[in-house]
């Protein structure tokens, strides 16, 4: 084997090794400018500058979504993520005002079973919530105050465990059956169905949670919820976004 052919083998090898680094170890164009896209967002970026974990947290999350369903669903992580590792740190008194404010938008949306529905799995597409403003401000709001109360409780060692299945199908189940309002055998169907459901069922099942959420004690209360929002971890938000979509048809909410 002469010199000219062991130097072009060399090269090759060379070659096929920066590119198996290049795709296995170099940071991906997401990662790269993750924290350029989050200063959108500037309650978000001022957590993840002062708790690394927590930025993985976002990044993983909303480059997974991205790859599946663009920017609104890496948004929509975004969302998921600040409800699931942040704000079920914040005390009762925060999280049962998120339950009030949310409480009055849903009887806002009643009569509106899709934008109800993008409510429910995907907290709202760009206009949609719009008929039921200021109620829609509240809710923001109330979430806003509770992310900065669970990021200091957070970060000041508060604890919060992670409910197990059985825990969060009991609260389910409690809610579904009172203390204010039995849900029906079609409204169960119907959010059993998911996606696939009917919106207008749906929204009313929502809604008769809501009050009997309301209707517990301020500690049961907030416990029940902080399950609830910890279980919006399980939601398929690329699959919730590409359905939410097709059926609003509007190109300019789902850019």
């Amino acid at each position: 084997m002469n010199k000219r052919l062991l130097f072009l083998i060399s090269c090759v090898a060379c070659l096929a090794g920066w590119v198996v680094y290049g795709s296995l170890f170099r940071p991906s164009w997401f990662e790269r400018t993750f924290d350029e896209h989050l200063a959108r967002f500037p309650l978000a970026a001022s957590m993840a500058s002062r708790d690394p974990a927590l930025r993985e947290i976002f990044l993983s999350r909303t480059e997974a979504a991205f790859d599946g369903g663009g920017w609104v669903a890496a948004n929509k992580a975004l969302q998921i993520s600040l409800a699931t590792e942040v704000e079920v740190y914040a005390d009762d008194e925060h999280i049962n005002a998120i339950t009030r404010a949310e409480s009055v938008l849903l009887h806002d949306l009643e009569n509106k079973p899709l934008a109800c529905r993008t409510f429910l799995f995907a907290g709202g597409m760009a206009d949609d919530l719009l008929p039921a403003q200021p109620d829609d401000t509240l809710v923001w709001y109330a979430h806003r105050a509770a992310m900065k109360n669970g990021f200091e409780r957070r970060m000041n060692g508060n604890s919060w465990t992670q409910p197990d299945d059985p825990e969060t199908i009991d609260v389910m189940r409690n809610l579904s059956q009172g203390p204010i309002a039995a849900l029906t055998g079609a409204e169960l169907t119907a959010s059993t169905k998911y996606l696939d459901g009917d919106p207008e069922l749906a929204c009313g099942a929502a809604i008769k949670r809501s009050r009997n959420l309301m209707a517990m004690h301020d500690g049961d209360a907030a416990r029940a919820r902080r399950i609830l929002m910890a279980n919006t971890a399980r939601i398929d938000i690329v699959n919730v976004i590409s359905k939410i979509c097709r059926e609003l048809n509007d190109g300019w909410s789902c850019s």
